[in-house]
């Protein structure tokens, strides 16, 4: 039995960035073996096993066989007698499928310290084409590392675009979409992303509606340069409800994305009467739950530094409502009203506090 550290971390070493995690291969043994070390299986498809003292990963070498459609559709061989080369082989990326021994010596097959120092993502073997989500993982190590100058190698475009034009991609989970559009908005240059499947031909065919949309373009690269809540970005930057759809945006960004599209433009375009601002945080249900009201703030105030708008007034009332509302607004003893003279003295303490807010900002 032999253990090789591979992967993320050997490329990040290399490249000077401190590695996140080490993940290792375990070529020559068996999983009774390990279990027996003490390690404990986590894999279904394959066998994984956390180290009993780390808990980092120690993966058994494979081998793959492509036998039905997407990301899942392979049969895994792990016995003792595949190689170090074998399991490298089936990796997405040659700066992803170098190995280390133990004494540091590096193993690297498939001259990936040389793609790595001609800032090159490059697949390693025509097994890339079997995966369709590696498409989308090629595109997220491009704007991972857009920063140190990488550029993807023109014969893994074509194998990228084979596999958009396979129709394998509509097989592919919304949740594994998800995780690697979700890592891309964890880089400095997101854009790239989007950047590399347009010229790879998959946005023509999945998702043409970022074709040529500069707006959408300076959107995201605008706001990669500020210090904003990754979720908060993506309700705002101008996603179609397709592309949303597509790639699977969790619950709470779905939330905070229908919260801007239904009331940013109409809290913009709010004349600020103190009934229509009554009707308007009645609508956007802000005195029950006042955090949709400060959400819808704090998105408006990024799409308004955006456009180089100035909403101060604006801004500052609705600030001092939240304020209000979240402090709890006393509406005194209500127990002795009906329903109906319940709401309208609920409706006139909320008129009145509107009132004096406002005249707060116009003395």
């Amino acid at each position: 039995m032999k253990v090789y550290l591979v992967g993320g971390a050997i490329r990040d070493k290399l490249l000077g960035i401190e590695p996140k995690e080490n993940d290792w291969v375990v070529v020559g043994s068996e999983p009774k073996e390990l279990l027996d070390l003490g390690y404990k299986q986590v894999g279904k498809q394959f066998p994984v096993f956390l180290h009993p003292e780390t808990s980092e990963e120690y993966a058994l070498a494979r081998l793959e066989k492509k036998i039905n459609e997407g990301h899942k559709g392979f049969q895994f061989d792990t016995g003792k007698s595949v190689t170090l080369e074998q399991d490298l082989q089936r990796r997405d990326l040659t700066i992803n499928a170098i190995a280390q021994e133990e004494n540091g010596e590096l193993i690297d097959p498939y001259n990936g310290v040389a793609d790595i120092e001609n800032r090159i993502l490059k697949h390693v073997s025509d097994a890339f084409s079997e995966d369709p989500l590696r498409v989308f993982r090629v595109a997220r190590f491009y704007s991972k590392l857009s920063e140190y100058n990488f550029k993807i190698h023109d014969s893994t475009y074509k194998a990228m675009e084979k596999i958009a034009n396979s129709g394998e991609i509509n097989a592919l989970s919304k949740e594994r979409l998800w995780g690697e559009l979700s890592e891309s908005f964890n880089s400095k240059n997101p854009w790239m992303f989007f950047e590399a499947l347009i010229e790879a031909n998959v946005a023509e065919i999945y998702f043409p509606e970022i074709l040529n949309n500069n707006i959408l373009k300076k959107k995201i690269i605008y706001f990669s340069d500020k210090n904003i809540e990754k979720d908060i970005y993506l309700s705002v930057v101008g996603f179609s409800i397709d592309f949303i759809e597509l790639f699977g945006f969790p619950k709470k960004i779905l939330d905070l994305y229908f919260i801007f599209n239904e009331f940013g433009t109409k809290f913009i375009s709010l004349e600020l009467i103190d009934k229509n601002i009554l009707d308007f945080l009645n609508s956007l249900d802000a005195f029950r739950r006042p955090d949709r009201l400060k959400i819808l703030l704090n998105q408006v105030k990024y799409f308004l530094d955006f456009h180089k708008q100035e909403e101060k007034e604006r801004i500052n009332v609705f600030t001092d409502l939240h304020m209000a509302i979240e402090d709890k607004i006393d509406y005194g003893n209500l127990n002795n009203l009906n329903v109906n003279e319940i709401k309208i003295n609920v409706e006139n303490i909320n008129l009145n506090l509107i009132k004096l807010i406002l005249g707060k900002y116009r003395k």
